[in-house]
């Protein structure tokens, strides 16, 4: 799990049960793979349990006694990005938490760009195609699951950041990198491209913790 407080999942979002042996991991990943496959290519109405279990090749008894609904699916899709997601982020963090703010902003802020845009599909698309997840897809982040390896980074840099308030520092960076980032990948943006939007990121990113 991460380094930070993690929302418990709505009763009916939770998993049924964990799988502890490989054999049944790989029957709940054969689940993940083909219900992430069917909304892709036909939408969220289109993975009906008995779909999802067809494509996965696997019984539904099967699938039921891991996922209670599709629902509980989807929400299993959105927990492992972000723990995958994080995990990059956190490798990320650690590499550049002793070198000096400027030098360590753009990597970061590349990493979160390759980290949104490779599970655009989990943190953009499927909120918005399943209303259940809207709560769970604004808990469970990955700045959430990372909070104590962040504010770590913040601290090493207390010295550089003339914002009083870390948690504000934290909070504003936050809205400032992702949100902008959000809005490009849903092509609500200039036409820039990844690099322009990183450097300018970057940019806006050192000026306000160090003005």
């Amino acid at each position: 799990m991460g380094d930070g407080d993690m929302t418990v999942l709505d009763a009916q979002l939770a998993p049924r049960k964990v799988p502890k042996q490989q054999r049944a991991q790989f029957t709940v990943d054969c689940i993940l793979r083909a219900a992430e496959s069917i909304i892709m290519k036909s939408g969220y109405d289109a993975a009906n349990t008995n779909h999802i279990a067809e494509v996965a090749g696997v019984s539904i008894g099967s699938l039921y006694q891991y996922f209670s609904s599709k629902e509980a699916i989807a929400a299993a899709l959105v927990e492992n990005a972000v723990i995958n997601a994080s995990e990059v982020l956190r490798d990320c963090l650690i590499e550049n938490m002793a070198k000096p703010l400027e030098d360590s902003a753009q990597a970061i802020i590349e990493t979160i760009l390759k980290t949104r845009k490779q599970y655009s599909f989990i943190f953009l698309r499927l909120p918005r195609e399943v209303p259940k997840l809207g709560r769970l897809s604004r808990t469970v982040t990955t700045e959430k699951f990372l909070y104590h390896t962040i504010r770590a980074y913040y601290q090493q840099h207390r010295a550089e950041i003339n914002v009083d308030d870390l948690e504000v520092a934290m909070f504003v960076s936050e809205h400032i990198i992702v949100g902008s980032i959000d809005a490009y990948l849903e092509n609500n943006s200039p036409a820039i491209t990844d690099e322009q939007l990183v450097q300018q990121l970057s940019d806006a990113f050192v000026k306000y913790l160090t003005k």
